[in-house]
């Protein structure tokens, strides 16, 4: 077992970006097999996995994972990874502690936020793509946008102590994720006034229905878009946009990437 000190991993570091603050952008790939014992981090940090994947093992859970999924990594907390596709690429955000004390975030609240994935991915999309502009107003944008994790967690604090019908609601929106459902069906399946769920829908959700639809639509065609088995035009219908244009805005919008930048990552 041995411990990593600050910005590094066990695969080959492609990028790294910096804040004088105390946030780290490091991209990593993986050609090849590295160590696959115990190990930790010095920094907390956040890993969005863009391609390939791993078994990641802790002390009280092991996980498969891949394109897309998000894991949250306490510092000094020990883990390690076997069974590792070639080759993988992640995005790991670190942070400083003493930053968090600045913004008044701790490490749980870090952990709690990819409970909201489709949200922090974009977020750390967004972040990564800022280290590629990488000009004089980069570093305090990558310091705002990581400030808006914290952001999340009053509406994920609502949402855990919000009524049975906003649980069942949010069932509802992600089974019809390739749909575009409006607030009297959404009402009548749940039996509800739609007055209720569009008063009431932001303090739970922290957006609107729109805003938490088009979330679900682009998180859903992060995977797709990484296959390359279909093509812009289908994966927007598939995602049901209405054609390719909108999807492409909306993609933009959400990841701060065009899909075919997107694609090639």
């Amino acid at each position: 077992m041995y411990e990593l000190e600050k910005e590094k991993y066990l695969g080959n570091i492609k990028n790294i970006f910096t804040t004088s603050n105390g946030i780290a952008v490091v991209e990593t790939e993986y050609q090849n097999k590295v160590y696959e014992g115990w190990h930790s981090h010095n920094n907390a940090h956040i890993t969005l996995f863009l391609k390939g994947g791993t078994t990641e093992k802790r002390k009280n859970f092991s996980e498969t994972v891949g394109p897309g999924s998000l894991l949250f990594y306490h510092s000094d907390e020990l883990h390690l990874n076997q069974n590792t596709l070639f080759p993988s690429r992640n995005i790991n955000v670190e942070v400083e502690e003493n930053l968090l004390k600045d913004l008044q975030m701790s490490e749980a609240v870090l952990e709690k936020s990819i409970q909201n994935s489709a949200l922090t991915k974009f977020i750390i999309l967004k972040i990564f793509k800022e280290t590629l502009t990488a000009d004089a107003f980069s570093a305090d944008t990558i310091t705002m946008l990581f400030s808006q994790m914290a952001n999340a967690q009053n509406h994920l604090e609502r949402f855990e102590k919000s009524p049975f019908w906003v649980k069942s609601l949010q069932e509802l929106l992600n089974d019809c994720w390739n749909e575009n459902p409006n607030l009297q069906d959404l009402a009548k399946v749940l039996q509800l006034n739609p007055i209720t769920i569009s008063k009431h829908f932001p303090k739970y959700f922290g957006c609107t229905l729109g805003e938490y639809m088009r979330r679900i639509k682009i998180n859903r065609s992060l995977s797709l878009i990484q296959s390359k088995e279909s093509n812009l035009t289908e994966i927007a219908l598939e995602c049901g946009f209405s054609d390719q244009s909108h999807f492409i805005r909306t993609f933009k919008n959400q990841t701060g990437f065009l899909p075919k930048q997107f694609q090639k990552l």
